[in-house]
């Protein structure tokens, strides 16, 4: 179920996004060459159907709603949202490179407040 409960646009765009990183899951590790190939034969003609499912529900929800925006956002940002289609080398997210900066991003928030009275006394910050 999609963030706040049902919603069945949401949902079904989930349902057509997870076969794309299925077929991540079956060629991570393998050189680029060959996912390059996999993504143009199996990837692409889901991702080409998704656009088209993407645009036909912009049209059915009112323009204002979020489920609009971010169609929207989605739609303006396609390029690069596809670019791994064209690039055994580039991953399908930014997960990977995200939870590896992760410590340095936690380590950076937590020396701003290292000095701060109530650190010094041992309390805990942002609880």
């Amino acid at each position: 179920m999609a963030k706040g409960g049902t919603a069945p646009i949401a949902n079904e765009a989930l349902a057509r996004i997870a076969p794309l990183y299925r077929i991540e899951t079956e060629i991570r590790g393998q050189g680029p060459d060959l996912r390059r190939a996999v993504r143009q034969a199996r990837t692409q003609p889901l991702v080409a159907e998704l656009r088209t499912w993407l645009t036909k529900q912009l049209q059915l929800v009112s323009a204002k709603s979020k489920m609009a925006e971010a169609i929207r956002y989605g739609l303006r940002h396609w390029d690069g949202l596809t670019r791994f289609l064209d690039d055994g080398r580039i991953e399908i997210d930014s997960n990977t490179i995200e939870r590896s900066i992760r410590p340095i991003a936690l380590n950076r928030k937590n020396a701003l407040f290292a000095s701060s009275p109530a650190a010094m006394k041992g309390e805990r910050i942002g609880a």
